[in-house]
């Protein structure tokens, strides 16, 4: 069993775009919390390994953001973070290529997060001493500003649980904040603030 000491990462943008998010997110769609049963929109990436879909509630919205965007917010905030979770910490194990699980971070954020942040990122700290991984809940709840109707940014607070298998078998869960905003109609994962996976 290993023991890890959970750092903490966070993006260099990430203060800035929290207080515009926060600032901007009003008005609320669903009350319930991450550690809630309440369904919400669902999404899988399509793993084997990875049969638990993510489920997605909005918590804060802008005041004009109508059904048809929430949905679409929703739809698009799991098309990226959905390929994180499987790529960077599911699947089978052992692994040395991470690119693909940053395929929905920015530029400047994907090269942050396969360099200095790569441990807390991934399961590249672990990644010899399992198997595989699976997950056993998938869960975001988002915060989103708007501007006249049009969703800009998110604040996306998520928490994944997965179990190891292998020379290393145990619960993990890994929690935190991703902050996503449009990027020529799409959603990209600019900037992160979470700690390592740990021992749940």
């Amino acid at each position: 069993m290993t023991s890890v000491t959970p750092p903490r990462a966070r993006s260099a943008l990430v203060i800035g775009a929290a207080l515009l998010l926060l600032g901007g997110a009003v008005g609320c769609d669903s009350g319930d919390d991450l550690g809630g049963t309440k369904d919400g929109s669902s999404s899988s990436h399509g793993s084997d390994n990875a049969p638990v879909e993510t489920v997605t509630t909005l918590h804060a919205t802008g005041e004009k953001l109508n059904e048809a965007h929430r949905t679409r917010v929703k739809e698009g905030v799991n098309k990226v973070i959905d390929p994180w979770f499987d790529d960077a910490f599911l699947g089978d194990f052992p692994r040395s290529d991470w690119s693909t699980a940053f395929v929905g971070f920015t530029k400047d954020a994907a090269a942050d997060a396969q360099g200095r942040d790569l441990d807390l990122l991934t399961n590249a700290a672990i990644a010899d001493q399992i198997d595989s991984a699976t997950a056993t809940r998938r869960r975001v709840r988002l915060n989103v500003f708007s501007y006249r109707g049009h969703p800009r940014g998110a604040t996306a607070h998520f928490v994944l649980d997965f179990t190891t298998k292998g020379g290393l078998e145990q619960p993990m869960r890994l929690s935190g904040d991703l902050y996503l905003a449009k990027d020529k109609g799409e959603w990209k994962i600019f900037g992160y603030d979470l700690d390592q996976a740990v021992p749940a």
